[in-house]
């Protein structure tokens, strides 16, 4: 499923804001019918994911990334959460090589961001 969203963009010049999309899974039991509506070209099962050799993971993509310094619940650590610049979780500026970024991932409490391409960075 596409969700339509609204994302700000920095131009040279401007700020603007242009439409993005943001895919999702959702459980069928979760969705309720519109009346009216025909869904007969809504597929009903999943595609057969590719098989993956073993102990394979996808490459880091290329880009910059940002650290999220999320703050100590009382008494507990902080975390650290490492964003791709493609993220749509605002964070602050992407300065951050990748290898900046997986120095980043070493410390106990640090995290790469599970809403975006961060996922696919190697964790110690």
């Amino acid at each position: 499923m596409r969700l339509p969203v609204w994302a700000e963009v920095e131009l040279p010049n401007r700020i603007t804001v242009e439409p993005g999309s943001i895919v999702m899974c959702v459980p069928a039991r979760l969705i309720n019918a519109i009346e009216g509506t025909d869904y007969s070209a809504v597929p009903t099962r999943r595609k057969p994911r590719p098989a993956r050799p073993p102990h394979s993971s996808p490459a880091a993509p290329a880009g910059r990334w940002s650290v999220q310094h999320l703050p100590a619940p009382a008494g507990g650590p902080g975390r650290l959460v490492i964003h791709h610049e493609s993220c749509w979780i605002p964070t602050g500026d992407a300065d951050l090589t990748l290898g900046q970024a997986l120095r980043e991932l070493t410390p106990p409490g640090s995290e790469p961001c599970t809403a975006c391409d961060a996922r696919h960075l190697p964790t110690p």
